[in-house]
């Protein structure tokens, strides 16, 4: 009997939700600002971990841009250090045919007497 009892109200339960007495009642309307608002908190929870993993994403990608810039930035500073040198400039002016000879004689400060 008591199932039979707890069967019927279930019923009258989703027959009332379905068509929409069970939102007018006085019980559900004392409870509703509390429920909009607990949905809206968990809208905003939701919002801000997609955002965080959002921002958590873009902080990654830009880590390994980091390290790929870094590691270019080390190999172009490997060959401009390597150019520098005073053999390769040498090779450098006699493959130009710039007509430039390394100096024989050591560089001297010039004094000018007033």
């Amino acid at each position: 009997m008591e199932t039979k009892g707890k069967v019927t109200s279930k019923s009258n339960v989703l027959r009332e939700l379905l068509l929409g007495s069970f939102f007018v009642s006085k019980e559900v309307n004392t409870w509703m600002p509390i429920v909009v608002l607990l949905v809206v908190l968990g809208l905003i929870t939701i919002s801000v971990r997609f955002r965080g993993e959002k921002v958590l994403r873009n902080l990654t990608a830009v880590q390994e841009e980091v390290k790929e810039l870094r590691s270019e930035s080390a190999t172009i500073d490997a060959r401009l250090v390597n150019m520098c040198k005073y053999s390769e400039v040498l090779k450098r002016v006699n493959k130009e045919g710039l007509g430039l000879k390394p100096a024989k004689n050591p560089p001297y400060i010039v004094k000018i007497n007033d």
